[in-house]
């Protein structure tokens, strides 16, 4: 072959030596499980997103619970609270932010929707269950477009009457 068409060659060879290490590199990053595209684990029917950790949580035998933390879509912390019946309890939020919204779902009822969810207006849930159940406290930061790195902290103070 002329010298011209060795160089021809030798890149074909090099390029054809790439491209199985390319065709690898992009199986491998394909298998790795990408936030946007994970997807949520369902505990006792309820769906949580990946970045969401459930901690068990319950009112003390005097005076208000306090939880604080941050939120950002999809990520943060919700909480479990077991709940008796005919028990009046009161879950305030109060954030960094306008856009943090709250929603309390029910153990009992997994395929209902929310029993509670805050508007900007309306912070504060006062609810007495019929029967004893657990129910699922998600403060949530509510954007129209996602921002990376944005968040909000919260407080939720959760009150017992009788």
């Amino acid at each position: 072959m002329p010298p011209a068409d060795r160089g021809h060659a030798a890149g074909v060879c090099t390029s054809m030596k790439v491209t199985p290490l390319l065709l690898a590199l992009a199986m491998a990053m394909a298998a790795v499980p990408h936030p946007s595209f994970a997807e949520g684990r369902n505990v006792d029917g309820i769906w949580l997103d990946d970045g969401e950790r459930l901690k068990e949580v319950a009112l003390p035998p005097a005076g208000p619970l306090k939880l604080e933390g941050w939120t950002r879509r999809g990520r943060g912390d919700v909480y479990r609270l077991k709940v008796k019946a005919g028990q009046t309890v009161k879950v305030e939020l109060a954030a960094s932010s306008e856009f943090v919204l709250m929603a309390i779902f029910d153990f009992s009822t997994p395929d209902e929707d929310a029993i509670f969810f805050s508007d900007s207006q309306g912070k504060v849930a006062t609810l007495t269950p019929k029967a004893d159940t657990e129910w699922l406290i998600r403060p949530t930061l509510i954007l129209g477009s996602p921002r990376r790195g944005l968040g909000a902290h919260y407080t939720l103070t959760v009150s017992a009457g009788e």
